[in-house]
């Protein structure tokens, strides 16, 4: 009795048959071990097979089917217009295609609701979804209404300015723009700091004394020791670390001893800690 391929449905041979085989050959066993479904072709109706992972929301069994269908425009009326244009079809079947332009399809959206700033006083436009969530007209007031201010006066300008506590805690704080920075010819923050230092331990000293074309913070003539203080920011340029080691070397053949503090010791530690570290400094190098 004649036996069909239970793929393809070809009639198998008697070898076959003897051999109790179910397919009539290798590619339809292949073929059988795969999973298929049956999709309508979104172009042309037609009815085909495809695998679970190749399915999608639109299915074309060919390619000009697909390039037909997403070419393929219609007719459509504007709803706000009502002017006649062309859209695409697979947009109408997405839900799109409603306005002919943008303009027509905002003027469907809801008038925005004027609101004013509290922490700036400018009146903004916002959204009726949104109103209750957005208080601020940007996000810097919206951060700065969550700051807490600090009152300082520039050193360069005599300007009185606030700052965040977070700036001022990070030593920040003593010019109001970058320009008053540039310009200021002062003695810088760490240097003032040491000041009060070692009028605290009672020692006398010269500032700023220049030997030849080196110039020096701290000058201790009774102990023959010179102080530097260092910020991180200038002192770890290249060219700076080698003016220094030149201008050690030379302080060195006069017979003066060089002392060398960094900014961030000298900024991490309060004046009365700092003032035992400098004295015992000093004292193992008098």
């Amino acid at each position: 009795m004649p036996k069909e391929c239970e793929y393809c449905s070809k009639l198998l041979s008697k070898l076959q048959i003897k051999r109790k085989q179910k397919f009539c050959s290798k590619e339809c066993v292949s073929l059988s071990l795969v999973r298929r479904i049956s999709v309508n072709c979104d172009g042309c109706g037609k009815q085909f097979l495809k695998k679970p992972c190749f399915q999608r929301h639109f299915n074309y069994c060919s390619l000009d089917c697909y390039w037909n269908s997403t070419r393929r425009k219609v007719e459509r009326k504007c709803l706000v217009c009502e002017k006649l244009f062309l859209v695409k079809e697979y947009l109408v079947k997405q839900g799109y295609g409603l306005y002919c332009s943008r303009s027509c399809q905002h003027k469907t959206y809801p008038k925005r609701i004027k609101k004013k700033c509290p922490q700036c006083g400018v009146t903004f436009e916002i959204w009726p979804s949104i109103v209750d969530k957005r208080m601020f007209c940007s996000e810097k007031c919206r951060d700065d209404s969550r700051r807490d201010y600090v009152a300082s006066v520039c050193k360069k300008c005599g300007k009185k300015f606030e700052l965040p506590r977070s700036d001022w805690n990070r030593g920040r704080g003593n010019f109001c723009t970058y320009r008053c920075y540039l310009t200021y010819r002062g003695p810088s923050t760490l240097e003032e700091k040491m000041e009060r230092v070692l009028r605290l331990l009672g020692i006398k000293f010269k500032r700023e004394i220049k030997f030849k074309r080196f110039h020096v913070d701290f000058l201790i003539d009774k102990l023959k020791l010179v102080i530097e203080c260092d910020g991180e920011h200038w002192h770890m340029l290249p060219k700076i670390q080698d003016r220094d080691r030149r201008k050690e070397e030379y302080l060195e053949s006069l017979g003066y001893r060089v002392l060398r503090f960094s900014g961030r010791q000298i900024t991490n530690l309060p004046e009365l800690p700092l003032a035992k570290v400098v004295k015992k400094q000093i004292f193992t190098y008098s």
